[in-house]
């Protein structure tokens, strides 16, 4: 048995993890949040779908119930531009209660500190994706 280390191809060394994770971090740190944070402030549970220029109208998980909160939206990256997102909001009966349209600085100020208010009766949309 010699002293020589056993090294075998495709092992793995410290240079080669460093460089695989400084290469995920970037790919990661490429990728964006597309949509925004809504919060029910209307008496009833909502039907909520959203959509953008680059996705078609997605409804979420489940019904948005007056006072909670959730996310719509998808993340994205360059190079994509960064589109306007479209929220409508539907009441029990099927009825187009909420529609509004968000720019992307629009998008980026709501947060979970931050929702967005969906209150029946906002019919604010500007176009459709």
């Amino acid at each position: 048995m010699s002293g020589a280390p056993l090294t075998t191809r495709g092992s793995v060394t410290p240079q080669r993890l460093a460089g695989w994770l400084l290469l995920g971090t970037l790919l990661v740190a490429c990728d964006r949040w597309v949509g925004v944070t809504l919060r029910n402030d209307g008496a009833e549970a909502l039907t909520v779908v959203w959509s953008s220029s680059s996705v078609r109208e997605t409804p979420l998980g489940s019904v948005l119930e007056p006072g909670k909160t959730a996310e719509a939206g998808y993340i994205g990256g360059p190079p994509d531009p960064w589109p306007d997102f479209i929220v409508k909001a539907f009441d029990p009966s099927g009825a187009l209660v909420y529609c509004r349209s968000f720019t992307p600085d629009q998008q980026r100020s709501s947060s979970s500190r931050n929702p967005i208010s969906v209150k029946p009766g906002d019919l604010r949309c500007t176009q459709s994706p």
